[in-house]
């Protein structure tokens, strides 16, 4: 069986061997980096190495898991566990952690929207269909994008940009919600 040393320096290697450009051999190499990296996360969870290969995984745009069961599972001393647990009170921001992925309120967006003065609607509709003369269907590709992107292809996008379009998504929920709660 290899130790973390050798798998790590074989995983450096195949990385080091990635040149500019897509090619069989890059290919291969990329794949044997994150199988390695993978492996040694697998098999050596909490060392040196492991952080190594983390970091291997991310130059090369493959997302990484590894368990934080020991970072979170602390044996308590008896007194600990009878003491009553602390007040935790739920935050304001709507904040979206990893596991949870937020959904856009298109009800109250589009109750929002109807909201504004129908002079000012119909103002944006010719708008519309006159853009619609010059530009033709190419004016519906980004709301297309925008239903995608904020539905079910998400999890194609990449972390970076995951985050940013859950960032955009709580910050319109915010909106929606602040300006129910003020017309109420």
């Amino acid at each position: 069986m290899a130790s973390a040393e050798h798998l790590l320096h074989e995983a450096q290697y195949a990385f080091q061997c990635i040149s500019f450009g897509e090619s069989r051999e890059n290919k291969r190499n990329a794949a044997r980096a994150k199988s390695l990296c993978n492996k040694i996360i697998r098999k050596f969870p909490a060392t040196k190495e492991a952080a190594e290969a983390h970091a291997i995984l991310r130059r090369l745009g493959e997302e990484a898991y590894s368990s934080n069961l020991s970072l979170r599972h602390r044996h308590l001393p008896e007194t600990a566990h009878h003491r009553p647990p602390p007040l935790v009170t739920k935050p304001q921001s709507m904040s979206v952690g990893n596991g949870d992925v937020a959904t856009l309120d298109w009800g109250g967006l589009i109750a929002r929207v109807l909201t504004i003065p129908k002079s000012v609607l119909a103002m944006i509709a010719f708008a519309g269909f006159f853009l619609f003369g010059i530009l033709g269907p190419f004016l519906f590709v980004p709301l297309v994008v925008l239903v995608l992107l904020t539905g079910p292809f998400r999890q194609m996008l990449k972390p970076e940009q995951r985050k940013e379009i859950e960032a955009l998504i709580v910050r319109a929920n915010a909106f929606v919600a602040e300006q129910r709660n003020s017309n109420s």
